[in-house]
């Protein structure tokens, strides 16, 4: 089956120049043509896959057919002066996770007038979903009813209006698939005319798109407003105190958002922070990022990885070492060093926290890192007032001591068989049995995608966690999160618990308290091993924290506090120590036989499939819980 559209647009400002606009999807691809009607120009791309070609590289027959990273929605924005190419990025909106809300955020990014075309390459609307109310915003007609396995084209400016829109549903398999969606239109460019006299940078504004609030045509930010000699002389005592470092990459949209965000942080100057940029697989650094960084006035500095690594996390593991090298030597005065990567975003009192806290690190040797990122459990009331301690990675967005970093530095190999996952290296061989603060509600989040990111984890783990709206609220004092206060009031909130021996996978576990009983319940599981744990897997998974590793805990303990102003403790027995508080009538909640598997199970979450899981380790187990 084959379906076409013509549709022409000429409004009555043009200037003669047009384009010729022709795209296809299928089942087989992506095609995107754009040609000049009164000029020499031709650009776009194919992605079209045939299955002799997936042969010819090696792929398993039964692989070609099946989507990947390079299937979804490919979008396509247009210059709508010159139209040339600024930017062309494929979303995998063929999962259900993650995806949509990615899209969302770029969309969000592209500056007013520009001209876009989405366009479905195999399979790409199925995950479309949370990104709904943002295209049909911008005008979109038929997303909202395009079938799982449609293919769809749509062309529009933003803030104006839509240009085409044609869906075709499929429903065959892809391997079976012959539907082809082809879509033309004459698309009229904008007169050329002058910059806006507030448009200070654009060069950078006009060949890239989605750069947010920076290029925006009627009033652009200033990320680095000149200082007054009084703000110059605080920023360098800052500076003796703090240090931040950016790591950054090749992605030009996401760090000039997460600079922006930075800067609009309290206690925050320009001269406390550095920018580590890395070379890409060619030993090369985008232009567009050095030429963002010098326009804003930030200090930077570009490490070279070797190419010759056996993987991109083989790099990654090298790159954030130069990062944290780079850091010690450009503050050599400085305590602390803070370290957050070039798509997370902070709270306006990210810094403020970290250095409230960050005292303790030198009183305390059982802590050795202040995280801006708050545990990732769901079934959480977020109080921007309460904060934890717990054995866990730093996280994103996060301060050490700067002899920490020493130390780190000075053992940080050009490769490791503990993990290449540098977060995970430090949280083991750096961390090791010490613990970090970080708060209930983050004042750092990660929105961005990057190498490691696994969707559905990063969905509802990470992307969906609130981030505090920096509002200044009282904190605890610094002193509370130490080893001996935190322990005592740990103690002293569990010795006032009700205990709690209902089924935690069935419905009916957790009810809120009565007027007269005490706000925080406690339930005790059997956890034999901080470091592996099957009980804890499946109770995580039940109650709704994270249930991918043991991390956050302290002592074997959980804190989930509720809305009602108390807390849902949860205590591993016989770890914990705090596990003398148990009653002695009180079991622990421990999986035996089959049978109790089977029926804890039974309540397990429908979106993980549950085989035999009985006697193995948590690391086998929560393999088989991702989709």
């Amino acid at each position: 089956m084959t379906i076409m559209l013509c549709y022409g647009l000429v409004p009555i400002n043009h200037d003669g120049r047009l384009l010729l606009m022709g795209v296809e999807s299928s089942a087989m691809g992506a095609v995107f043509n754009l040609s000049c009607l009164m000029q020499e120009c031709q650009q776009g791309f194919d992605h079209r896959l045939t299955p002799a070609a997936s042969v010819a590289t090696g792929a398993a027959k039964t692989d070609w057919w099946m989507p990947d990273k390079d299937d979804g929605v490919v979008m396509t924005v247009l210059h709508d002066v010159t139209g040339s190419i600024l930017l062309q990025k494929t979303f995998n909106t063929w999962n259900a996770f993650t995806y949509a809300q990615d899209l969302t955020w770029w969309v969000h990014k592209l500056q007013a007038g520009r001209v876009v075309v989405m366009v479905v390459r195999r399979a790409g609307t199925y995950g479309l979903g949370a990104a709904l109310p943002t295209l049909t915003s911008l005008g979109s007609l038929l997303a909202p009813y395009a079938p799982p396995h449609a293919l769809w084209v749509w062309a529009f400016v933003v803030g104006g209006q839509t240009l085409l829109e044609t869906v075709a549903p499929n429903p065959h398999s892809l391997y079976n698939s012959k539907t082809l969606l082809y879509a033309h239109a004459v698309v009229p460019l904008m007169p050329f005319s002058k910059p806006h006299k507030d448009t200070s940078h654009p060069l950078l504004c006009d060949s890239n798109a989605a750069m947010g609030p920076i290029c925006d045509p009627v009033k652009p930010i200033l990320m680095s407003p000149v200082l007054s000699r009084i703000e110059k002389i605080s920023s360098q005592d800052d500076k003796k105190k703090v240090g931040v470092v950016v790591c950054a990459g090749g992605r030009l949209q996401y760090l000039a958002h997460t600079l922006t965000r930075l800067m609009e942080t309290r206690k925050i100057s320009i001269s406390m922070v550095l920018v580590v940029v890395g070379t890409d697989h060619n030993g090369l650094v985008d232009s567009s990022t050095l030429s963002l960084l010098e326009h804003f006035h930030f200090h930077y500095q570009v490490v070279n990885i070797s190419q010759d690594v056996p993987s991109i996390n083989h790099r990654l593991f090298q790159f954030y070492r130069a990062a944290w090298t780079a850091g010690i030597e450009s503050f050599p005065d400085a305590r602390y060093l803070a370290f957050l990567d070039e798509d997370v975003e902070v709270s306006h009192d990210w810094l403020e926290m970290l250095l409230h806290y960050a005292p303790a690190l030198e009183i305390d040797a059982s802590l050795w890192c202040v995280s801006g990122i708050g545990a990732a459990h769901i079934n959480m009331y977020s109080d921007p007032h309460l904060m934890m301690r717990g054995s866990r990675q730093p996280g994103w967005g996060y301060l050490v001591l700067t002899a920490e970093a020493r130390k780190a530095v000075a053992i940080w190999p050009d490769t490791s068989s503990v993990s290449l996952l540098y977060d995970n290296f430090l949280y083991r061989t750096v961390g090791q049995e010490r613990e970090c603060i970080y708060p209930v509600l983050s004042r750092s989040r990660h929105y961005g995608i990057g190498v490691n990111t696994l969707p559905d984890i990063h969905h509802f783990y990470f992307l969906e966690r609130p981030l505090h709206n920096g509002s200044s609220v009282w904190l605890p004092p610094m002193t509370a999160l130490t080893i001996s206060e935190y322990d005592f009031w740990v103690w002293s909130r569990l010795s006032q618990a009700s205990p709690i021996t209902r089924n935690p996978c069935a419905p009916g576990f957790l009810i809120s308290p009565k007027i007269y009983e005490p706000k925080d319940f406690v339930f005790y599981f059997f956890l034999d091993n901080l470091k592996n744990s099957l009980e804890w897997t499946l109770l995580a998974e039940c109650i709704g924290a994270w249930p991918y590793s043991t991390q956050g805990m302290h002592s074997g303990t959980v804190e989930l506090p509720q809305a009602w102003g108390g807390s849902l403790w949860l205590v591993g027995v016989p770890a914990s120590p705090f596990e003398s508080l148990k009653p002695s009538h009180i079991p622990a909640w421990h999986l035996t036989t089959r049978e109790e598997f089977d029926q804890q199970a039974s309540f397990f979450s429908s979106l993980r499939s549950i085989t035999d899981q009985i006697n193995r380790t948590l690391q086998v187990a929560v393999t088989q819980l991702f989709l």
